[in-house]
């Protein structure tokens, strides 16, 4: 017993049973995002924020990975002629999800509280809105960020949610329903291409 006892020990010193720890330099990397973000976020007009958040996205969010994670098992049924049309209409529909969400923090400013390694190379970091109006319940919500980190050490963001609800995790099911519901692959992912489509036309 005196034994195991000491084995525990030594293995919590070492970290062995350390699940998750905090990532320094994926909470560095999201605060510099919601530093640049914030001016965006105090912007003026809707027009002026929706152009920041979108320049953000393109800088950040690795939507080559995005846009295949959502198609789950789809992704290796694309034709060259569907990933051609596929392609820049998800980046379109993804940026105007990001920038729907991300105006309903209008006005506020967002800060680093945390993170998670997943594993080494999946963080997920959270932040909390700074000095929340009070009587509302911005200061209870919790905004996440799912970190890639590449084989180079490089960092981009992969989604993003609160309260662990999670973007490209809900597009996955909906978009696994459509292509499913008729009738899948190629005929499911046209459908899906019609439907983003649709949902991108100005």
């Amino acid at each position: 017993m005196k034994k195991f006892i000491a084995l525990l020990a030594s293995a919590l010193c070492l970290g062995v049973f350390s699940i998750a720890a905090a990532d320094d330099e994926a909470e560095a990397f999201v605060q510099g995002i919601l530093d640049e973000a914030a001016p965006h976020l105090g912007a003026p007009t809707e027009q002026e924020m929706f152009a920041g958040i979108a320049e953000l996205v393109d800088a950040y969010v690795d939507m080559p990975r995005v846009s295949r994670f959502v198609l789950g098992q789809y992704a290796r049924k694309l034709t060259d002629d569907q990933k051609a049309a596929y392609d820049p209409l998800f980046r379109k529909y993804a940026t105007q999800i990001y920038q729907n969400v991300l105006s309903e923090y209008a006005g506020e400013t967002l800060n680093v509280s945390g993170s998670v390694d997943r594993s080494e190379r999946d963080i997920i970091v959270n932040s909390k809105i700074v000095n929340p109006e009070p009587g509302t319940n911005l200061g209870d919500i919790v905004v996440h960020w799912r970190v890639y980190r590449n084989r180079d050490g490089d960092l981009a963001i992969v989604d993003a949610g609160a309260d662990n609800i999670w973007l490209a995790l809900e597009q996955r099911e909906a978009f696994r329903s459509v292509i499913a519901n008729n009738g899948g692959p190629p005929a499911g992912i046209d459908a899906l291409i019609a439907d983003l489509r649709e949902k991108t036309s100005d």
